[in-house]
């Protein structure tokens, strides 16, 4: 038990670290020092910076996730309709986003290492499913949707929710990393995140104009 407390303690350390400098500039050694324990010690648990990077990354999102959660719970929420259930969460979602720039900067970072280091899909199991929670949430709003009739059925709802969820993460990205060409824009960068979701929602919600 007191080795898994250790764990936690270092992956904790190396989120905090990674979220303020970035995976790149942050060194096993940072980490180790961080964590109070040796470098060696941190090798011999984690293997390597990437490994433990993805023990970060699995942290984060369960942190990530723990405000949507709030909003699931609360009574407000539970007296909703699924369409209405579908467009608080979307709402959530992007405004998370936006309130989370390190974050959202660090997973642009991790998917290229993870790219980059060819990580094997094994290796990021517990990450998926972390990654993967908000949309068994979102799937249970749309199946209370259809009971309820305040959703129109989609025939192909995951693709439907990976879509959103896609250009939901690619416009905060491109937010925070700043335009590249003076027509990008991303100043209005919020408004494209309330476009987005107002497409979603006005797609899906029963007896809206399309």
């Amino acid at each position: 038990m007191r080795g898994q407390g250790r764990d936690a303690d270092a992956v904790a350390c190396a989120a905090g670290l990674f979220l303020e400098r970035g995976i790149a500039a942050v060194k096993m050694t940072d980490i180790a020092e961080a964590a109070g324990i040796g470098v060696a010690t941190l090798y011999r648990r984690f293997s390597t910076k990437t490994r433990l990077a993805i023990e970060a990354a699995t942290l984060l999102w369960s942190r990530f996730n723990a405000r949507i959660e709030l909003l699931v719970e609360s009574d407000r929420f539970l007296a909703m309709d699924g369409a209405d259930r579908l467009e608080a969460l979307l709402r959530e979602y992007a405004a998370r986003l936006v309130t989370n720039q390190r974050f959202v900067s660090f997973l642009a970072e991790f998917d290229h290492l993870m790219i980059q280091e060819k990580v094997a899909p094994s290796e990021l199991a517990a990450y998926g499913r972390e990654v993967d929670s908000f949309f068994l949430i979102f799937a249970d709003a749309y199946r209370l949707g259809m009971m309820d009739h305040s959703v129109r059925e989609i025939e192909d709802f995951k693709t439907f929710y990976r879509s959103v969820a896609h250009a939901l993460m690619g416009v905060a990205e491109k937010i925070f990393q700043g335009n590249v060409i003076p027509s990008d824009n991303f100043a209005g960068g919020r408004s494209e995140l309330a476009c987005i979701v107002d497409m979603a929602v006005r797609y899906i919600r029963v007896g809206q104009d399309r």
